[in-house]
């Protein structure tokens, strides 16, 4: 790691570079650009090519004319002459692809290379974004800037605030929506109070015995339902990886499904453990599915060309996974800069 945060103040703020990738990433931007400032952005193959409403995060700079630069390594001395004029930037990570080592924080970011983490810290560590939170049943929401030190996640805080997921908020979606809300004003207050001089910051160092740390999620290869869990287990993990993702994954006669738009209800009484998966009774909008001890209400069964398949489910089939693929789904996934590393 490298050497703990000394300072007592920080700014003026004279430009924004940010790394990484995500919806967030943009609307910052997109605030810098309506602001006049001074911006630059540092991507990753992978996250150049991700698309959000229909647009690549390269398309996106070049169409706002935002300086931008594609590397699948930082240490490439393309990034040492791009940021050769940011001595007094604002170095932003977000969710950035690659590991900063100590050496790259100090001769890149001065040790000033900052990350905008959405979980409480030092516990939920990592990444699974929303999927763990939600499967946790985890209703606190946290904006938490805090230095990049060399390790995961576990740099002194400089700024956070924390709030509330609503009820209503049940899949990643929901989740992300009220996040980037929320996270968007907590970065333009922090750069707004920084811009024009120096002001003071007062860094919180992490306590190690409080630390957790959760491993990204891919939802192809994580998100087998195992039907032999509780039925509020079932439900979370379900929601867990409903839109805007594709959906977890189970069999029904012999194909791959994709499920989503999930609740339980107790009104149908409780059921057998072998009777887990079976479904007993359809509508035309849903089916209802026994689970340990409730009924599990679906309202999308999606094949793997994404059609919802409702209409052909017929009462008596039975959703099911094989343990192979449970088993396999305990696997941790790593992406590099360029994607998904293949087993």
């Amino acid at each position: 790691m490298s050497k703990e945060l000394t300072l007592t103040s920080y700014g003026p703020i004279e430009g924004i570079v940010l790394l990484g990738g995500g919806r967030l990433l943009r609307q910052i931007a997109l605030w810098a650009v309506s602001e006049g400032a001074p911006l630059k952005v540092i991507t990753s193959p992978r996250h150049a090519e991700e698309i959000d409403d229909g647009e690549t995060l390269l398309d996106f700079c070049l169409r706002q004319k935002i300086k931008h630069l594609v590397v699948e390594q930082i240490t490439e001395q393309s990034v040492v002459s791009f940021l050769s004029d940011t001595q007094q930037y604002f170095y932003l990570s977000l969710g950035a692809a690659w590991i900063f080592k100590s050496e790259v924080i100090e001769k890149l970011f001065n040790n000033q290379l900052f990350n905008l983490h959405g979980t409480r810290l030092p516990q939920n560590r990592g990444g699974g974004g929303f999927s763990w939170q939600i499967m946790m049943g985890n209703r606190f929401g946290f904006c938490v800037l805090h230095q990049v030190d060399g390790g995961v996640d576990t740099g002194d805080i400089i700024a956070t605030d924390e709030f509330i997921y609503p009820p209503t908020a049940r899949i990643p979606e929901d989740y992300e929506k009220i996040y980037l809300s929320k996270n968007l004003d907590f970065v333009i207050d922090f750069i707004e109070a920084h811009r024009n001089g120096a002001e003071v910051v007062k860094p919180i160092r992490q306590s190690e015995w409080f630390s957790t740390y959760w491993p990204r999620l891919n939802t192809e290869l994580n998100g087998y339902v195992d039907w032999s869990l509780s039925a509020n287990e079932v439900e979370r993990f379900i929601c867990a990886f409903d839109a805007p993702y594709k959906g977890a994954s189970t069999f029904l006669n012999g194909k791959k499904v994709f499920l989503r738009k999930v609740s339980i209800s107790a009104q149908d009484g409780s059921f057998h453990s072998f009777q887990s998966g079976l479904i007993y009774r359809k509508s035309k909008e849903w089916v209802c599915v026994a689970i340990r001890g409730a009924t599990l209400i679906i309202e999308e069964i999606r094949n793997e060309d994404n059609s919802n398949i409702l209409s052909n489910v017929k009462v008596g089939d039975r959703l099911y996974t094989p343990q192979s693929f449970i088993e396999n789904a305990m696997d941790r996934v790593i992406y590099t800069p360029a994607g998904l590393k293949k087993n």
